[in-house]
C-alpha cells in the first residue's frame, strides 16, 4: 500500500491528556490536537470542581483554577472558528 513507512503519521495516544506544549507545531495544530485538548480541558475542569466539592483544594483557589481552565478552553476553541 505504501512504498515508504516515513509516509505513515505515527499515531501519539496522549488523548484526552494533550495540552498546547504537546502539539507538533504550536502554531499549526492539527484538528485531532485542538479537539484531544479540549478534551483534556473539560477534564481537568471536571476534576477541579470535584477537588472543590471535596474540600481537596480551597474555594478561592479552586474557583481561579477553574477560571485559568476555562479561559483556556474558550482560547483553545477560538482556534476553530477564526475569521477567513
Amino acid at each position: 500500500m505504501f512504498d515508504k513507512d516515513e509516509k505513515i503519521i505515527e499515531f501519539k495516544p496522549k488523548y484526552p491528556h494533550t495540552l498546547p506544549q504537546d502539539w507538533e507545531d504550536e502554531d499549526n495544530p492539527t484538528i485531532y490536537e485542538i479537539n484531544a485538548t479540549l478534551e483534556t480541558l473539560k477534564k481537568m475542569y471536571a476534576d477541579q470542581v470535584r477537588d472543590i466539592e471535596s474540600d481537596v483544594t480551597t474555594k478561592e483557589q479552586g474557583e481561579e483554577n477553574l477560571r485559568n481552565i476555562a479561559t483556556n478552553y474558550q482560547s483553545i476553541k477560538s482556534i476553530l472558528f477564526q475569521p477567513r
